[in-house]
């Protein structure tokens, strides 16, 4: 519900990215569960018989060009418009002639009243259907009065728009002009009472209907230009009639419409760090991108990876660097009973889990973050590798592979796309810039890094290889989207990674170009070790 929403570049990129697969989650591990360390800091329950004015102040009139969509209503403050009864705030949508305009409504928000960063949003929410009807429940930065939009950052946990039968979770920021993305749900009947939530933390924000997740972008390390969404953000509702997204042809017949609301929560973390190795966490800092390690299993480093006592990672925590930790390291880090419950592993890191002592026995690989290991590894492992992560990259609309021409070792060597088949100039190394939140690739085959040669800022600008010098020619803005596959910015020029001409051919170019999330700038980052 931005005030730019859906303009025309935004359009095209959620008609490009295919909505996510709906698929239930094993109950006991919904990801959109508060976890047990989870504190209730605010909620309305709107158990009252008014609005409660200490939580939310009721915006007046139509904004600013229809509140920045060209929107037809007029939203008021009146009890025809937004009313506590029955357990359930209603904010209804009229057709009346009121202040110059056709439909009056109403739009809340806890602007300056509540406001936070991370935490676990749960709402139960009937939401109105028609042409020309527009609901919201979603969030935006409460520094937007100084940063203006999108500077401000905006989630939208949930949107739905005419009579379609599912609802829209998404993303905005600013990355040198307004970004976003966003996935929709699978059909169901909105009219209805359903539970919406979100997960918002330093890696993710994920959103979900009734516990099945339908969104997700990665922010970690404010990755593709995303600091604006590590900052606070208010919530507010809101039933709009018409605008630039739902358009203008409003079914007067479906009048009044209503979007009632049962409750919303918000719960924030609280974990607790008591390692008990020497060096211990806070939870906030790791110990550099690499961290330490050593081929032995006595290893005492600190890194990137952090691991839990408890799932959703809770209770005791210790953070490892590259290298192996038997079960005498891991009890020095804190962890006496090999009671390891969940696990964080940054992209750029493979970790395996050992059953049993110094690197035997049953294995399992973790190669994200994993809120819970699974009864077969849960209290049970022993010893640990960290690892670098070795990548394939596909692309999107060919399926074939990030390649580096003729296996070329030489500087100047050509990037473009082939079939995938499992040589060094196919593979390739993460490595995260703390600096920055950037990303270097390197390649298995020289170790040089994807450069954009010429350091050009221009559309066409020609992807190669070259000595690994961390420049900003050669960091990357990841950024995480539906499937597991990502849209790759250069910081030097701010152009995204592209097969030239949309191509489906091995042999085709690879350049960057202007950002249009289009399936030819998408890449799959496929663990090949």
């Amino acid at each position: 519900m931005s005030f730019l929403k859906k303009a025309t570049a935004a359009v095209a990129a959620l008609a490009l990215c295919a909505p996510l697969t709906l698929s239930p989650l094993a109950p006991g591990l919904t990801a959109e569960a508060a976890t047990s360390n989870s504190t209730l800091v605010w909620s309305d329950e709107f158990n009252g018989s008014s609005l409660d004015s200490s939580k939310w102040t009721c915006e007046i009139g139509n904004g600013s060009g229809g509140w920045g969509n060209n929107e037809l209503e007029y939203y008021t403050n009146r009890s025809e418009n937004v009313s506590v009864r029955d357990g359930s705030l209603h904010i209804t949508a009229r057709r009346e002639s009121y202040n110059g305009y056709n439909y009056t409504s109403a739009r809340l928000k806890t602007q300056d009243k509540f406001y936070f960063t991370y935490g676990h949003i749960e709402s139960r929410i009937a939401l109105p259907s028609g042409s020309g009807i527009w609901p919201a429940f979603w969030m935006l930065g409460q520094n937007i009065a100084q940063v203006s939009w999108p500077a401000c950052g905006e989630i939208d946990i949930i949107e739905a728009i005419n009579a379609e039968n599912k609802v829209y979770g998404t993303c905005h920021w600013d990355s040198n002009g307004h970004a976003e993305y966003g996935n929709s749900s699978g059909n169901f009947d909105i009219t209805q009472f359903h539970n919406y939530t979100c997960d918002w933390d330093d890696q993710y924000i994920r959103m979900y209907v009734d516990g099945t997740k339908y969104h997700e972008i990665y922010i970690g390390g404010n990755a593709g230009n995303t600091e604006e969404l590590h900052r606070d953000q208010f919530l507010l509702l809101n039933v709009a009639v018409g605008g630039n997204w739902p358009g203008f042809n409003v079914d007067n017949g479906r009048f009044p419409q209503e979007m009632k609301v049962d409750y919303i929560r918000v719960y924030q973390d609280t974990p607790r760090y008591t390692s008990t190795s020497p060096n211990p966490v806070d939870g906030n800092t790791g110990g550099g991108n690499n961290g330490g390690g050593n081929n032995g299993g006595g290893n005492t480093a600190s890194g990137d990876v952090y691991i839990y006592q408890d799932i959703n990672y809770g209770g005791r925590s210790a953070s490892l660097g590259l290298g192996n930790y038997n079960l005498a390291s891991l009890q020095a880090k804190g962890f006496r009973n090999d009671d390891l419950s969940s696990i964080k592993v940054p992209f750029g890191y493979k970790v395996t889990l050992y059953a049993d002592d110094n690197f035997s026995g049953a294995t399992r690989v973790i190669t994200g973050d994993t809120s819970w290991i699974g009864n077969d590894f849960n209290d049970k492992t022993s010893s640990i590798k960290v690892e670098r992560a070795k990548y394939r990259v596909i692309n999107r609309n060919s399926g074939l592979a990030l390649d580096i021409q003729d296996g070329n070792a030489a500087n100047g060597a050509n990037v473009q796309q082939w079939t995938p088949n499992g040589t060094l100039a196919q593979t390739w190394y993460v490595t995260f810039n703390a600096d920055d939140s950037t990303f270097v690739l390197t390649s298995a085959l020289n170790n040089k890094a994807l450069d954009m040669g010429g350091w050009s800022t221009e559309n066409g600008g020609n992807a190669i290889m070259w000595d690994n010098n961390n420049t900003n020619n050669q960091r990357w803005y990841i950024t995480f989207i539906d499937g597991g596959y990502t849209f790759l910015i250069n910081k030097h020029s701010n152009k995204a990674l592209d097969v030239q001409d949309v191509s489906f051919a091995s042999g085709a170019n690879v350049h960057q170009w202007d950002y249009v999330a289009g399936l030819n700038q998408q890449w799959k980052f496929e663990i090949v070790n």
